[in-house]
């Protein structure tokens, strides 16, 4: 099937195509600017993702952006409508307006080209049975005034641990991004990204009786056959960048993002014993879905005085979110070891109504920026959000929480010499809480609202004119919600990270890169009484360090032909509430290569990887007591085509 769509792909596209993209050359370790956060296409680098940032998660504290516009994040975007993603976080966040504690996530939307028509078309294999196709264009419609950048892909495969590798799951996608430029001073841009998982299997989470992880049990599956999900993300919007004035300009953006499970499942092996021993209990979902409207016009006002220049920017930004969640069923399947994966018949699951939860947030905001040339740059900003959130739980009283505070943020950045570059910011964050969940005494109750700041500096050493160091500090306060001694979920204290950030990227030799981060720090939970309440000194799932090193190195002899290597190093880390257990560490190796050649006379590359070279093995935990089984080897393999 991929063949044939492959060879259909080539005789559209290859006839009419009269430019070539450069999709086949893409290597994120060759194009980082640093070591914190890169997604191109298939692959990605740096220390951090887009749901992890010095301990916490930008996409849950709401600090997503498309083209640096503010976006409200509930279904996730593909690779058939955005490029991919930068993580701005240290000195890449100096000189971003209104930037946010744990960093940002600043998609970048499928570009268009030159007003000729292209094509790239991916096959791809792994990992695990994963195996799909994409093809992904840009049609100019107008010359270069009306372009359509557009995809669809088509996937099957396992889920992404490969417990089953031989269980099929479906992903379709189609999106599309037309942009409309008339002439240079005014772009418009649309999209659609609409994307379907079926027959999804559900993997099981571990917990255990005590402080101690679950014994070691053999990779593979063990979910239920009838446990199969299915999922719909759809994100709409449109952007508009205009030149007003010689001197001001117009960046807007609106969008809505909807995620919604109309099917899906909980697998829970709970009070697991050191034997393997636990109760099993599986839960059905009714339709569980979110949705957001979003958006921001930002003015911005550029004046020059000589060797200054002073930028002012005037910002409005909102959303507007329900979802609908709970309503669940749960069935007790009775005792059974984890690693059998023994066979329950599909209930019959009686769900009730859902929780409705409607949040609204708006925000006003002013913010200046000077630079002068070969010296440096100093930028301010000041916000005022208007929050209010609605809870309607089944059985309770209506809830709901109103907040308007203030926030602020700062920054300078100091051109030392002309290879040193120091910076230093602060900024204050305001996020949603959530509401308390069911197996909590104050179930369906609205958590307050987090008040949140960051502090961080370092400085920037250009050890060659393609070579940068990046070494620096910082600190993040965020409110600490967990369970006390009565059940009851409230903020018991502070969680407060600490650490510190090195990030080598670049080229070391002719052909040789380099991509290299690390941080070395503590979360550290603060509070009167948590050991009464059963909470440890340092929160729950955190690594005390992580370091990431990646290498690529192009033949001298023959450039077409690279190798890669990835070493992924993530500490210890509690793996407890109360810290008394903790995950061990872990370091996982990658090796790859790529083959850069013609193919129908476009430029083509094959790319090959092994993933975690030695198999190493160890239960993996996420942001609750749970445990997964973490991925074992896997292969991985594309042949790109650009038409």
């Amino acid at each position: 099937m991929i063949k044939k769509a492959l060879a259909t792909a080539v005789a559209v596209f290859g006839a009419a195509s009269g430019a070539f993209a450069q999709h086949a050359s893409d290597n994120p370790v060759v194009s980082a600017d640093d070591g914190f956060g890169l997604t191109i296409g298939n692959e990605s680098t740096g220390i951090y993702n887009p749901g992890m940032v010095r301990g916490f998660s930008p996409q849950t504290a709401g600090n997503v952006r498309i083209n640096g516009l503010y976006f409200d994040q509930q279904g996730a975007l593909s690779n058939r409508v955005v490029e991919g993603s930068t993580i701005r976080v240290g000195i890449s966040a100096i000189g971003y307006a209104f930037p946010a504690p744990t960093g940002i996530v600043d998609y970048d939307l499928r570009h268009a080209t030159d007003g000729q028509p292209t094509a790239t078309v991916i096959a791809d294999a792994g990992p695990f049975a994963t195996r799909g196709i994409s093809v992904d264009g840009s049609l100019p419609l107008i010359s270069k005034q009306l372009q359509l950048p557009m995809g669809a892909s088509y996937q099957i495969g396992g889920p992404a641990n490969g417990a089953n590798a031989g269980y099929k799951s479906t992903v379709v996608n189609f999106a599309a991004a037309p942009q409309w430029a008339p002439n240079d001073r005014l772009t418009v841009r649309a999209f659609v990204d609409w994307q379907q998982t079926s027959h999804a299997q559900t993997s099981p989470v571990v917990f255990t009786a005590g402080d101690f992880l679950p014994p070691r049990i053999a990779r593979r599956n063990l979910g239920q056959d009838w446990a199969e999900g299915d999922f719909i993300n759809r994100n709409y919007g449109g952007t508009l960048n205009a030149k007003i004035t010689q001197r001001w300009s117009l960046a807007a953006g609106v969008f809505r993002s909807e995620a919604d499970n109309p099917v899906s499942y909980a697998d829970l092996y709970v009070n697991t014993q050191p034997s393997g021993l636990a109760d099993h209990v599986v839960v059905g979902n009714p339709d569980q879905r979110s949705a957001s409207n979003s958006g921001e016009a930002r003015l911005t006002g550029h004046f020059a005085d000589g060797q200054r220049s002073n930028d002012v920017v005037l910002l409005v930004r909102g959303r507007d979110a329900v979802a609908r969640y709970g309503g669940s069923d749960v069935i007790d399947a009775g005792p059974a070891l984890i690693g059998q994966g023994v066979q329950v018949p599909q209930p019959t699951f009686v769900y009730t109504a859902r929780t409705y939860d409607h949040t609204r947030l708006w925000s006003a905001g002013a913010a200046y920026q000077a630079q002068w040339a070969a010296e440096g740059e100093v930028a301010f900003g000041a916000q005022k959000e208007d929050y209010e959130k609605t809870v309607l739980a089944p059985g309770d009283p209506p809830a709901r929480l109103t907040s308007s505070p203030w926030r602020f943020y700062g920054s300078a950045l100091k051109i030392l010499t002309d290879r040193v570059t120091a910076y230093a910011g602060y900024t204050q964050g305001f996020e949603d809480s959530g509401v308390a969940p069911n197996s909590a005494q104050n179930r369906g109750t609205i958590l307050p609202t987090s008040r949140t700041w960051q502090a961080d500096g370092g400085i920037r050493y250009r050890l060659s004119p393609k070579l940068n160091l990046i070494a620096g500090l910082f600190e993040i306060n965020k409110p600490y919600f967990n369970f006390d001694t009565g059940n009851v979920d409230r903020e018991l204290g502070q969680q407060r990270a600490k650490g510190v950030e090195i990030s080598l990227a670049g080229q070391l030799a002719q052909g040789l890169s380099v991509n290299a981060g690390g941080v070395v720090g503590l979360v550290a939970v603060v509070g009167p009484n948590l050991a009464a309440e059963g909470i440890g000194k340092a929160a729950f799932g955190q690594p005390r360090n992580q370091f990431l090193v990646n290498f690529d190195y192009a033949l001298p002899k023959l450039p077409a032909l690279s190798f890669d290597v990835g070493v992924y190093h993530f500490g210890a880390a509690p793996a407890s509430v109360n810290g008394a257990v903790d995950d061990p560490q872990v370091t996982q190796l990658n090796l790859g290569t790529r083959y850069k050649f013609g193919l129908f006379g476009a430029p083509s590359s094959v790319r090959l990887q092994v993933q975690n070279v030695t198999d190493a093995y160890l239960w993996n935990i996420g942001f609750n007591p749970g445990y997964v089984q973490f991925a074992p080897r896997t292969y991985v393999g594309y042949l790109t085509v650009d038409l």
